[in-house]
């Protein structure tokens, strides 16, 4: 069944569509036999609200990807224009670019995912684990965050050092999202130093910056949490983002702090492990798309983002949902 934003979609004439798949990450699972959970996943975006006069209006939104620890299949494309598909940079993944004349855009991606619970691992060139080592705009390596990361304990074991890191955020950091604000949700480590509470980009950007200072490659992942319950299909309230760094010995090993902060007894568990209930779309910070935006390089990437004649549009429409399979 469709959601409220398709729905609306009766007298708007889709002029594309398409099936296909979506790129492979060269990391296959190690073990299907992990505990797993299978859903189908709907993505909808729309920009109804066009400035007057408008000549082109764009329209992005992250495709899902596969990696070690999820399989992607029978991904499905409905748009009201055409669209290009390309992958970031900055990052891993794809965007999807819908370009219209003018005319609002309305959007929908439905894909199919199997996800597994993770204790991390796999492989990474030399290149990877360079950029994850590298500063980006809200994640700088010469200020506050490296000033504390100097004054905490360094193992010879990185696992042992992120525990450290994992602890101190988690010990430091409260979760809260207050109505009004006060610059939580960007992912800005510098101002989560200072502010000691957020949401999950705050937690895992103040992290991965601990673990840069320190030397140890981290890199950002963002996706959402799919609902666990047993009713057929459920709402997506919005996105979620965890963080991994790396381990020679180890591979890369998954955090979520602010998970973890939620729950206190999961605090062990969610240090080197991720459990299922949750999709990625893409990782990275800075990221950049093609075509470029006006606006340049996003932050993060996982909400849509629009402009029309090179101006960014706020107003954009939104639903998620996942159904179970």
């Amino acid at each position: 069944m469709r959601n409220h934003l398709l729905a609306s979609w009766a007298a708007f004439t889709l002029v594309a569509a398409c099936s296909g798949p979506t790129k492979t990450d060269s990391l296959e699972p190690v073990d299907t036999h992990r505990k797993h959970r299978s859903f189908e996943f709907v993505y909808e975006a729309a920009t109804e609200a066009v400035p007057a006069g408008a000549r082109e209006v764009r329209l992005w939104l992250p495709l899902p990807t596969n990696t070690r620890d999820q399989r992607i299949e029978d991904v499905r494309i409905e748009a009201s224009h055409p669209y290009v598909r390309n992958e970031v940079e900055n990052g891993f993944g794809e965007s999807l670019c819908v370009t219209s004349a003018g005319e609002p855009i309305r959007v929908a991606v439905r894909f199919r995912a199997t996800r597994y619970e993770t204790k991390g691992g796999g492989a990474a060139a030399g290149a990877e684990l360079r950029a994850a080592l590298e500063p980006s705009s809200m994640i700088p390596l010469d200020g506050k965050v490296a000033a504390v990361a100097a004054g905490l304990p360094t193992a010879s074991d990185p696992v042992a050092t992120g525990k450290v890191l994992y602890q101190h955020t988690l010990d430091r950091m409260k979760y809260d999202k207050p109505a009004d604000g006060g610059g939580w949700g960007r992912g800005d480590a510098e101002w989560a130093c200072d502010a000691k509470y957020g949401n999950c980009t705050d937690f895992h950007s103040y992290f991965i910056g601990l673990a840069r200072a320190k030397g140890i490659p981290a890199r950002f992942e963002m996706g959402f949490s799919v609902p666990a319950g047993g009713e057929a299909t459920a709402k997506v309230a919005g996105y979620h983002c965890w963080a991994y760094f790396w381990s020679d010995a180890n591979g890369w090993v998954p955090v979520d702090i602010s998970e973890a902060d939620k729950d206190s007894t999961k605090a062990e568990y969610y240090f080197g492990t991720l459990d299922e209930n949750r999709v990625t779309m893409i990782g990275g910070r800075d990221v950049l798309l093609t075509p470029r935006p006006k606006k340049g390089a996003l932050n993060f990437f996982v909400y849509p983002y629009a402009e029309a004649d090179g101006v960014e549009l706020k107003e954009i429409q939104r639903s998620f949902a996942r159904t179970n399979l």
